[in-house]
């Protein structure tokens, strides 16, 4: 993005501000007019009370000083403070942006944005624009202030020694310009190294297991070293660089002093262009009144590029394109039937050279289970996530009571679907604000009645804090089958009329299995259920079974009718069923002769059963 209109879009954010901005800016304007003022004032307290002897004039002057330095004291309280009062303003707006855009953005983009990066910009970037608002900006104008009203006020009171004076400013403005060069690409460098550290926390901290389970802690720990030492190298090399311009400005200062005094001295002596030893002194007091500004300039000059950097940056996130947004036309539906139709769909991921799905088409009707198998990869969780509206079709439509879930209100469509997935996040909050999450208005005793539905009442009352006890972040403090139970009492809360189960009992022993699926099936009474299952035995009910495979439907039907079709269905119900009925024909046989020469006992072949049926 060009820099100017960069720089105009990053000053929009001050515009809700106006009038604390006005009043930081008149407070700059009157902090640096007063300060213009008292190098006059010193010349005429050396021509005037010195030189001619008027005591009064002194004390007059003094007082003017002491009241000066009163009112530009007052002044620099009201435009500092009003500068950062206004910055933290801005920071706050592009903060909420910044998570508004994040909350509404589709799965696609975050199917591509990394967790890291997306906090490095809402946090770090912003602070860097923020201190812009705070010090480069208002700074800044001081500085350009200061300069030119001292540039002015010394070339009215003698122009041949102000362009003396004025003269070395010169090298020191173009070797300014040369650092803002380089100090640009530079801070670039920084944030992305910044960036990536970020991602490397938030990535080992997410995998803690796996990092502890392999050992590979020295491993990630050098990793991590290595990126942090390449940021602290380039910030080094920028503060280095930063470091040669200051000498370069104090130099160049007294060198224009120097030449003040020299020149300004031989002018007086010859009576050449009326310059006198209170003039001479006053232009010293101006020289050494640009200093200050002069060497911060090094610092604006950084402020400005940090930030404008760091704004292209967030810019990018917010006018990334929200590629699932609500229809202007959306229609509501507060209260659904739940009749779901797929019609000739198709889907394709961005970025991928094949459609994850092709011409699916298919009905589920209130209180029918319809069950998605096949292997990884063949399209079962997109046709669940299609539902909700995480991504668009393709091709075709998908429609909820004859209506395209594309022309439904978004609040509408997905507070009327329940998920609960195969890894469901709980959040580090209480049981009872987990359960509550997708109705905050629920009483106590509609949170206690789902929990009890979904068999979370007894080990919750086993808790001391009951359901004020404080889960943990990711719910690491309960069993994985504790953490499903939750979750199924959090969908159920929610009353949805359209019910997603995706692969919800895959990671959970065979007795975790049965309770949830006692919770499960309070919750699919009556709604239109979708179940992903790797397990035949969770899907052998469903009401309509359907075979994925390379994102198109294969084979559908009931159990027995897929059965006899001998195709797909079959292979995978062969690997999966048949020595598990098989063994329980061997439990009735044993049940009923019970020959004593059996050599495996009933509870023997059992527990066999219990063992494949949790595939171990």
């Amino acid at each position: 993005m060009p820099r100017f209109p960069l720089l105009m879009r990053m000053l929009t954010y001050l515009r809700p501000y106006w009038g604390w901005s006005a009043i930081a800016l008149v407070g700059v304007l009157f902090s640096t007019v007063l300060s213009l003022a008292i190098p006059t004032i010193l010349r005429d307290v050396i021509d005037i009370g010195v030189a001619q002897g008027d005591g009064n004039y002194m004390l007059f002057a003094g007082a003017l000083v002491i009241g000066l330095g009163v009112l530009r004291g007052v002044s620099g309280f009201f435009y500092r403070y009003f500068a950062e009062r206004t910055s933290h303003f801005a920071a706050y707006d592009l903060r909420n942006q910044m998570y508004h855009k994040v909350q509404n953005q589709s799965f696609t983009y975050h199917d591509n944005a990394q967790t890291g990066t997306l906090i490095t910009l809402a946090i770090s970037d912003v602070s860097e624009m923020q201190r812009f608002y705070a010090y480069g900006l208002i700074d800044g104008i001081n500085t350009l202030l200061t300069i030119v009203g001292v540039a002015l006020i010394m070339l009215v009171s003698s122009p041949v020694l102000a362009i003396i004076a004025l003269l070395p400013l010169i090298p020191l403005m173009n070797e300014s310009r040369k650092f803002a060069a380089i100090v640009d690409p530079a801070w670039k460098a920084i944030m992305d190294r910044l960036q990536t550290l970020g991602n490397r926390i938030q990535e080992t901290a997410l995998g803690a297991e796996v990092v502890r389970a392999f050992a590979r802690e020295p491993h990630e720990i050098a990793r991590f070293g290595v990126e942090n030492e390449r940021w602290y190298i380039d910030q080094v090399a920028l503060v280095r660089r930063w470091a040669g311009y200051l000498p370069l400005s104090s130099f160049i200062i007294a060198f224009s002093s120097a030449l003040v005094l020299f020149f300004g001295g031989w002018m007086e002596q010859s009576n050449f262009g009326g310059v006198s030893v209170g003039l001479i002194a006053a232009f010293n007091v101006y020289v050494l009144l640009m200093a200050m500004p002069i060497r911060f300039l090094g610092f604006v000059i950084i402020l400005i590029t940090q930030a404008m950097s760091s704004a292209e940056r967030v810019f990018t996130v917010l006018d990334s394109p929200e590629k699932v947004t609500e229809s202007p036309t959306a229609v509501r539906m507060p209260t659904m039937r739940g009749v779901v139709r797929f019609e000739d769909v198709t889907f394709q991921y961005d970025g991928v050279p094949l459609p994850a799905l092709k011409a699916i088409s298919f009905e589920a009707n209130p209180g029918q289970v319809i069950a998605l198998i096949g292997a990884t990869g063949s399209g079962k969780s997109t046709i669940v996530n299609l539902i909700p509206r995480f991504y668009d079709v393709t091709r075709g439509r998908i429609t909820i009571d004859g209506v395209d879930v594309r022309e439904i209100a978004l609040a509408d469509l997905r507070s009327q679907i329940g998920m609960v997935l195969q890894q469901s996040l709980l959040f580090s909050a209480t049981v009872r604000e987990n359960i509550a999450y997708g109705s905050p208005d629920a009483t106590e005793d509609q949170i206690i009645a789902a929990a009890k539905a979904a068999n979370v009442h007894p080990f919750v009352s086993e808790f001391p804090e009951g359901y004020d006890t404080i889960i943990g972040e990711r719910g690491i403090t309960l069993s994985g089958g504790q953490k499903q139970r939750v979750a199924i009492a959090r969908a159920l809360l929610i009353n949805p009329r359209i019910l997603i189960l995706d692969d919800s009992t895959s990671s959970v022993d065979t007795r975790t299995e049965r309770d949830i699926r006692e919770a499960m099936a309070v919750l699919m009474r009556g709604r239109t259920t979708f179940v992903i299952a790797q397990r035949l035995n969770s899907v052998q009910n469903a009401d309509m079974i359907l075979v994925l495979k390379h994102g198109e439907i294969v084979e559908r039907g009931h159990h027995d009718e897929l059965l006899a079709l001998g195709g797909q269905y079959s292979e995978i119900y062969q690997l999966q069923l048949a020595d598990q009925e098989r063994v329980r024909r061997e439990i009735a046989d044993f049940s009923r002769l019970k020959r004593p020469e059996a050599k495996r006992s009933t509870e023997e072949l059992r527990a066999l059963l219990e063992q494949e049926s949790s595939g171990d």
